[in-house]
């Protein structure tokens, strides 16, 4: 059997890691267009600041390991050109430029996603990079290497926060510009106040509702960044606007794309063309709270899709449930925390919803180190149902907090029923009410007067 997996990053590489350990005898091909398998991209900006030590610390699997240790056939440098699905013949480019034809009998795609750059006047100078992958690294980390003094951030994303925290470690002056009235997708006042504050106190300057022009610069080196608000002096840019996904290839194939331009797939990660299938960031995933396909990139969701598409390509029977979209950052001393949809998009999607906000002590009040937590739920107005949550504080328990309530979301649990979890209690970890049970208490005693005075 002739396996062809085409992206060699967590998805690809954790499907073609599953088909050899079930199916040793196969023949499996990845094709790599870059030169760097199975990757930690979420662990770049921790990097540029100082944290991981060692570039190649953030390589969890190296393309000779998968060769010698897998018996997977590694080909790096080689990009998919074409895909022919009724002689299920995969055209590619080598590194050397040669085209080449790879037969296959089970595909998968697994292209991932690139770094949304608008084509703003100046975006080529020199200076102004996005940072997706271990070649955006080496890159950056070869900007600062020339010293620049100020940078701008496009963008109050996660990934503009922590890229933001990142060069302010390096020493220089960091705006963050941003087109929304707020950060994180600009839905939370709140939110966007303890962001604002958290920054301005490391010295980052935080500009809302300010939209990117262009850039300027000087014997093709970026000088200014042009804004609706006036130009700001730079010598470095990082845009961060999220991505989309690389499925232009599977579309000129005929494989189905999603209405989000993600690749369509189904639980078992098999797309409407036969033996084709698809995962990771070029893929959609089921939102478990809204009952409907959506693209949400990110790396558990790459590397769970991978494993469920490699096992039913070798007849497994798996399936890959979906998603709640939970997600943590931190902004120097502040973490940020977020599981299901927003008010916004419960709004769009005509979900009649109610919310409660809490701020209460991450410890025992009288234990040293304790500090607020924020905490907000959204619940629907009829069953009561958790339909999302955001966490805020000091205290990094807020990410795993988190996951109490992405727990909950996937188990369709109510306000009631959260509010009488049996969450664990000792001083240093929580006080004997945990903030999300004071949250969920809260509403509950809010629904209650609500029900008794109608």
């Amino acid at each position: 059997m002739r396996i062809v997996v085409i992206g060699g990053d967590a998805a690809g590489m954790s499907a073609a890691s599953q088909i050899k350990r079930r199916r040793k005898d196969w023949q499996v091909t990845v094709l790599e267009k870059g030169r760097f398998t199975s990757y930690a991209s979420c662990g770049i900006p921790y990097f540029l600041a100082g944290d991981v030590a060692d570039f190649d610390d953030l390589v969890i699997v190296t393309p000779e390991q998968f060769r010698e240790k897998r018996g997977i056939d590694v080909r790096m440098g080689w990009e998919a050109t074409s895909i022919d699905t009724q002689d299920k013949i995969v055209g590619a480019r080598t590194e050397s430029g040669s085209l080449e034809a790879l037969p296959y009998d089970r595909l998968l795609v697994a292209t991932g996603a690139s770094p949304i750059v608008p084509r703003w006047p100046g975006v080529d100078l020199a200076g102004v990079t996005a940072v997706r992958n271990l070649e955006d690294a080496k890159r950056l980390e070869g900007l600062l290497a020339e010293e620049p003094r100020r940078a701008v951030v496009v963008g109050g994303g996660y990934v503009g926060l922590e890229m933001a925290e990142a060069l302010r470690r390096r020493g220089l002056e960091v705006t963050i510009v941003e087109k929304l009235a707020g950060v994180m997708g600009g839905a939370e006042a709140e939110l966007t106040r303890m962001v604002l504050e958290e920054a301005e106190r490391h010295g980052i300057r935080l500009l809302l509702e300010t939209s990117v022009e262009g850039f300027q610069g000087t014997a093709g080196r970026l000088t200014t960044v042009e804004t609706d608000g006036g130009n700001l002096p730079a010598d470095l840019a990082v845009v961060s606007l999220g991505v989309r996904p690389n499925s232009a290839l599977a579309a000129e194939a005929g494989i189905a794309l999603g209405s989000s331009g993600a690749i369509h797939v189904d639980v078992s990660q098999r797309t409407d063309t036969e033996d084709v299938f698809a995962a990771g960031d070029c893929a959609e995933a089921n939102h478990l709270v809204l009952g409907r396909p959506v693209y949400i990139p990110l790396a558990l969701t790459a590397n769970r899709q991978g494993r469920v598409a490699g096992a039913n390509m070798t007849g497994g029977q798996e399936r890959f449930p979906g998603v709640v979209g939970s997600a943590v950052t931190r902004l120097f001393d502040l973490t940020i925390a977020r599981t299901g949809i927003d008010e916004a998009t419960a709004e769009s999607a005509g979900i009649a919803f109610e919310t409660v906000t809490t701020k209460a002590p991450s410890k025992a009040h009288y234990y040293p180190g304790h500090a607020p937590l924020w905490v907000k739920l959204v619940f629907r107005s009829d069953n009561h149902k958790l339909l999302g949550a955001w966490l805020v504080g000091r205290d990094p328990s807020a990410g795993k907090r988190a996951d109490v309530l992405a727990v909950a979301l996937s188990a369709g649990m109510s306000i009631e029923q959260i509010a009488d979890l049996d969450l664990t209690y000792a001083p240093p970890f929580a006080p004997v009410w945990d903030p999300i049970l004071q949250a969920a208490n809260k509403a509950r005693f809010r629904l209650a007067r609500e029900q008794n005075s109608g």
